[in-house]
């Protein structure tokens, strides 16, 4: 037997590791709702496939972010985690978005600017502020509320994509005028504007330092 150390197993890594993992399938995301629509825009019941299987793909993902946060809870959270796990949840519900927008037009532009907006913004101040030597900021509640309120919809726009292909409608009856995923979008809409004003107050003292230290 070798005298030298031998790695042991770390629920730390495993909570990185599926974290990577939520980054990792969107690309899967992206092509299965690329294919449902091409089947949605003529009706085609095979549609309800691909969008199930996007859904799939979109559930396994949203899993990923629950047992990492649990094993976190439980064993504690790197600061790789902590700035990593935040960024993989964006990265995740912006690309399913931009699905939404490009792809059948299920909601509208400026929706998504507010909420992609946000999510860069807060990205980019807490890398700034980390990179001036400050603490790696984790998600608040409101943060936590909000991610789990666009991806709950998100979930409900797709089942409803689901039904409405299976029923042989074409993806326009969900998305003429302002359907049903339009006004769902509203609460994660709401949630995402008080997220980021709060992560603005509560770190508004480093902000202010770090717009100071820019001039």
């Amino acid at each position: 037997m070798g005298s030298g150390k031998q790695r042991s197993w770390s629920p730390k890594g495993l909570a990185n590791t599926l974290t990577i993992l939520r980054i990792c399938v969107i690309p899967l995301f992206l092509m299965a709702f690329a294919y449902a629509h091409q089947e949605a825009k003529t009706a085609r019941t095979s549609a309800a496939w691909f969008y199930f299987g996007a859904l799939v793909v979109f559930g396994l993902a949203s899993l990923t972010d629950y047992l990492d946060g649990r094993i976190a809870r439980q064993r504690g959270v790197t600061d790789f985690g902590k700035f990593l796990d935040p960024i993989a949840d964006k990265l995740l519900v912006l690309a399913t978005l931009f699905a939404f927008k490009h792809w059948g037009g299920l909601i509208p532009v400026w929706m998504i600017l507010i909420m992609a907006g946000r999510e860069v913004g807060v990205t980019v101040l807490r890398s700034a502020l980390v990179a001036r030597g400050g603490r790696v900021i984790s998600a608040s509640q409101w943060g936590k509320l909000k991610t789990a309120s666009q991806m709950s919809i998100l979930v409900a726009s797709m089942l409803l994509l689901i039904v409405n292909s299976a029923a042989g409608y074409p993806v326009r009856q969900v998305t003429t005028g302002h359907g049903p995923i339009f006004w769902m979008m509203f609460l994660p809409l709401a949630l995402t504007v008080v997220s980021g004003l709060e992560f603005l107050y509560n770190n508004r003292t480093q902000v202010r330092a770090l717009a100071a230290r820019g001039n």
